[in-house]
């Protein structure tokens, strides 16, 4: 080992007089840890919220809508599919007709809610946004058996079976069999001119639509493409075109080309939107909140490597006598300052892996899903890690001091990883009721590996300067000053 090493070594583990210079390096070392574990635990949770939002907005929607600016009826429609099928990129495409539409019990007097009602074939359906996978419960909306067992029960027409959000219909208090009524249109009162009527059908609920979107779980409901046709009165005619393609991140190039080969007209004001479009905003916002976070995190390993450079401004003046010694012995200005610089990248290096490995291993935690102990026994733990520490027994039976050391250590790190494990569970956000906040029913985790890298070589590259001043001003210490009160 060189002599360097050496006494870097002696200066970190350092006793007695010198013991809270040591404290200092290890709240030092806590420091850096808890600010890279941080940084790498937020980063993972906010690439996990992106990823998962994501996944599930590209699972559940089609990449790209063609539809006229207003929303408007058009017909020819198999045709213009047909068109679209064949653009290079395109994997396949559904008629929708897509409304919104007033809703409300049977025996109630008010409008509970005002949904989006889409109406679809399922079947197509299906080879674009995979529709009957997200379905508990049936999707034979024409199932005439299903209709008129409905329709004898509660005596009454039954227009046809529809799907309704998960969430909609717990909020609802909804099962399948009940009976919910869609206001279609308003027309209007020939004994009262001016006056219009709600023109009212009814539907039987035969399943529910859990994508774990809220956006999508309490607003959508679902009904037969034919259905919908008939009682908007557009029979023959849709007014959204839903398209997939191989590559969602094409889609605003592939986008423009769909109106043409549609056969759309200027007329016709048709327009394109993209899954970007419709969540741009949102995932700019991710982004901006985590080149946010970013900084903040970054300030924390900051404000930890000053502790470092007071830990080593310390050690300096504590060792003045042995840097003076040192020097009259031969040792240059460079092995000086080596000295120190390895005691600060010491502490910047522990202090990093152990926060690697806290925000890797917190992670991990995050994302499993089984069932842990109960916290009463982790809280239980960290009792029996304290009576260990003082007990008697060890010191009877361990006669050497740094197998002592070595076996509290030991206990420790197993005994907090075990509490780790038993407090750290996944975080469900439905239960905490922000599920219509985040779009999804639990926190996600995606660790970013090329991130957790960076924040490594940054966290080291800011101890590594906090160890500079002090180091260089420990070189240029002259002996003679150094010993001269000796």
């Amino acid at each position: 080992m060189k002599f360097e090493w050496f006494v870097a070594s002696r200066y970190l583990l350092s006793r007695r007089k010198q013991s809270f210079i040591s404290i200092i390096s290890v709240i030092s070392i806590v420091g850096v840890s808890l600010g890279v574990a941080t940084v790498i635990l937020v980063i993972a949770v906010l690439d996990g919220v992106e990823h998962g939002l994501r996944d599930r907005f590209l699972a559940n929607e089609a990449h790209v809508a063609v539809s006229k600016f207003d929303r408007g009826f058009f017909d020819n429609y198999k045709d213009r599919i047909d068109a679209i099928q064949k653009v290079d990129g395109v994997t396949s495409a559904s008629p929708v007709v897509y409304t919104q539409s007033a809703i409300f019990q049977k025996g109630s007097q008010r409008i509970e809610d005002v949904i989006y009602i889409k109406g679809i074939d399922p079947e197509v359906e299906d080879t674009v946004t995979g529709f009957s996978k997200f379905v508990e419960g049936s999707i034979a909306f024409q199932d005439q058996k299903i209709i008129d067992q409905a329709s004898f029960l509660n005596d009454e027409s039954v227009t046809g079976g529809i799907v309704l959000g998960s969430r909609l219909a717990r909020n609802l208090t909804l099962h399948q069999g009940d009976i919910l009524r869609l206001v279609v249109n308003l027309q209007e009162d020939p004994h009262s001119p001016g006056a219009y009527l709600p023109r009212i059908r009814n539907f039987v609920v035969i399943g529910f639509y859990e994508s774990e979107l809220a956006v999508y779980d309490s607003r959508m409901a679902f009904i037969h493409l034919d259905t919908a046709q008939k009682i908007y009165e557009e029979e023959g005619s849709i007014n959204v075109i839903l398209v997939r393609l191989d590559d969602p991140e094409q889609a605003p190039t592939i986008g423009d080309k769909l109106i043409d080969v549609a056969s759309f007209t200027p007329i016709d004001m048709p327009i394109t939107t993209t899954w970007l479009d419709t969540h741009a905003p949102l995932f700019a916002a991710l982004e901006l909140e985590k080149m946010a976070t970013v900084i903040i995190e970054a300030l924390i390993i900051l404000v930890a490597a000053f502790n470092i450079a007071s830990t080593l401004i310390m050690t300096v003046m504590e060792k003045t006598r042995d840097v003076g010694t040192l020097r009259t012995l031969g040792a240059s200005r460079g092995n000086i300052m080596y000295i120190f610089m390895i005691q600060g990248c010491v502490i910047g290096m522990l202090g990093t892996l152990l926060g690697t490995a806290l925000g890797l291993g917190v992670c991990k935690l995050l994302s499993t899903n089984v069932i842990r102990p109960s916290p009463l026994i982790a809280f239980a733990t960290i009792g029996l890690l304290i009576l260990l520490q003082i007990s008697i027994t060890l010191k009877l039976i361990l006669s050497r001091m740094k197998l002592k050391k070595i076996v509290m250590l030991v206990f420790w790190i197993v005994g907090i990883t075990f509490v780790l494990y038993c407090l750290v569970q996944p975080i469900s956000l439905e239960e905490l009721g922000l599920s219509e906040i985040y779009q999804m029913n639990q926190l996600p985790i995606k660790i970013n590996w090329f991130f957790v890298g960076f924040i490594n070589l940054l966290s080291f590259s800011i101890c590594w300067l906090a160890t500079i001043y002090p180091a260089f001003q420990a070189s240029n210490m002259r002996p003679i000053e150094a010993l001269q009160y000796e």
